[in-house]
Parts: C-alpha cells; sequence; structure tokens
C-alpha cells in the first residue's frame, strides 16, 4: 500500500522526485538504474544516501553515499531494533489518489488499465514492458500480492513478451491457479513479438494487452537526452498501420483489436476466461 512507483531511469528526475526528502535509504537494491549517464549530483542538494546490499559490485557502483555489503534480512532487523520511532509522524506515507478517468475515443491509457484492473482475476499475474505508461499503470492497475507483478530491472527491451511466456509455463508446471497478463507497449512488443508462437505452440493460460498509441513513446521521451531540437522525434519512432491482432492470428493465437471504450470490459471478461493464449490491440490516446 505504501508503494509509490518506480524512479525514473534519469539522473536528473530522480533528483527531482527525491527532492522534498532529506534521507534516502536503499535495501537490497543499486543506486540507481539509469538509461542514460545524465548530468549534475546523483541525489538531492543536502540529502544523504545508504545502501545495504549483497552484490559487492552494486556497492562498488554507487556513486554517492554509505554502501554496506550485508544480509538483507540481517541488516534490515539490526536497523530495526536500533531505531527510536519518532513521535512526530503519525502515518507512514501512502501512495496518492488518482482521479476517475472517464471514457473516450481513443481511449486514455488510464481509463484502459481501470477496466483491466476491474476485469482481471484474484490470481492472476501481471507481466509488463509498456514503460511510457508506467506511471499510469501503477494508479490504476496497482499489484497487492505476492509474485503478482513481474517486469526488468532495467531498460532492456523485449525482455516481458518472452519472460511472460516463462512465467506462464513455470506456473503451469507448478499448478498454480490464474492467468499470465502480458501488458505491452505496441513499440516493446516489435522487439519480441514470436513470443507469441511460443505461447501457442504450448497452449498457456495468457493475455496479451498491447497499449498501442501508435508510436514508440519511451524513445521520444528520450528525444532531448540525445540531442534532438524541441519537438523533433527520432527517426523510426512513429508506428501506425500496425495490426497487432493479424500479427497474433498469423502466429497461431486468437487476436482482436478493441477501439472503443464500451467494447473492452466484455472483450477482456472473454479472453480472461479463455483457457489458451489471446491478445487485444487496445488502441489508447
Amino acid at each position: 500500500p505504501q508503494f509509490c512507483g518506480f524512479l525514473p531511469a534519469m539522473r536528473e528526475r530522480i533528483v527531482e522526485r527525491l527532492a522534498p526528502h532529506d534521507f534516502i535509504l536503499v535495501l537490497g537494491a543499486p543506486a540507481f538504474t539509469y538509461h542514460v549517464e545524465g548530468n549534475g549530483p546523483h541525489i538531492p542538494e543536502g540529502a544523504g544516501l545508504a545502501q545495504i546490499v549483497d552484490d559487492p559490485q552494486q556497492a562498488a557502483w554507487a556513486p554517492v553515499g554509505d554502501s554496506v555489503i550485508a544480509s538483507l534480512d540481517l541488516g534490515v532487523r539490526a536497523l530495526l531494533a536500533a531505531s527510536t520511532p519518532s513521535a512526530g509522524r503519525e502515518a507512514a506515507l501512502s501512495r496518492p489518489g488518482s482521479p476517475v478517468p472517464t471514457p473516450g475515443v481513443p481511449m486514455s491509457a488510464a481509463y484502459a488499465l481501470s477496466v483491466i484492473d476491474e476485469e482481471r482475476h484474484a490470481d492472476d499475474v501481471v507481466v509488463e514492458e509498456a514503460p511510457s505508461t508506467r506511471s499510469t499503470i501503477q494508479a490504476y492497475l496497482p499489484m497487492s500480492g505476492a509474485d503478482s507483478f513481474y517486469t526488468m530491472a532495467s531498460g532492456g527491451l523485449g525482455h516481458s513478451m518472452p519472460a511472460a511466456v516463462g512465467i506462464a509455463l513455470a506456473r503451469r508446471r507448478m499448478k498454480q491457479p490464474g492467468r499470465v497478463i502480458a501488458l505491452i507497449g505496441d513499440g516493446s512488443s516489435l522487439y519480441s513479438i514470436q513470443a507469441l508462437y511460443s505461447a501457442a505452440q504450448l497452449d498457456l493460460p495468457m493475455t496479451f494487452l498491447i497499449l498501442n498509441n501508435r508510436r514508440y513513446a519511451a524513445l521520444q521521451d528520450f528525444a532531448a537526452v540525445f540531442g534532438y531540437a524541441p519537438n523533433d522525434k527520432p527517426a523510426g519512432t512513429e508506428l501506425p498501420g500496425l495490426d497487432f491482432a493479424q500479427l497474433a492470428s498469423g502466429q497461431g493465437v486468437p487476436g482482436e483489436r478493441v477501439e472503443r471504450p464500451e467494447d473492452l470490459a466484455p472483450r477482456l471478461r472473454a479472453a480472461f476466461a479463455a483457457s489458451g493464449p489471446n491478445l487485444i490491440d487496445i488502441v489508447i490516446a
């Protein structure tokens, strides 16, 4: 309930996000992961950082703060035993509320995700690679169960479609309930679209949901970092005319396209009730 989202993968944006805080504690993770090197400080001016990690390479790489190599379990227990609760704090930081999205054509990502949240089952697992929509996913498709959410730790393109196939295969072999929902951006899907063929051949209980905004928005967000002028888009990042339902059908996975908000819930309901793999191409703004 206290999870407030992933940190951005850029140094400047991390500093901006952490600006209200004077101390950063990193447990079992690098400090931090970046898509690009960036400029300026790694943490807000005047803030401190401490890291407890069991990976010596992550500790040696940390560009700022103090790193301790230790068992995460023992390290956290020692911290709790040595700390004194603050009398001035009444409650932990909670997730901020999100406005209720409204339907439209094309659908907003927020609306589509809120409908997915309503229609998914309690035992379903989400595997995500839609980086430009990630903050919206966190707001409208919250994950609360153990082992209910998977994504890549860095910016590896094309990770999550084949990863979703592997997770679905493993869960079936372990006789775990629920369906795997692969939530993939249209740009990201093009790096490993052939994962659909594996899902069909293995007849896995999974649904691929393509969030189709007809562009590679994640790369466009980095245009300024790559040296592009304002409002200038990197070549090859506009993706009009792709029919993911046909791409799925060509590899043996039933696919359909949803453009109108009133059609989304019934299509999701049918897809989530199926025994084998399927794909829905969801057109969003």
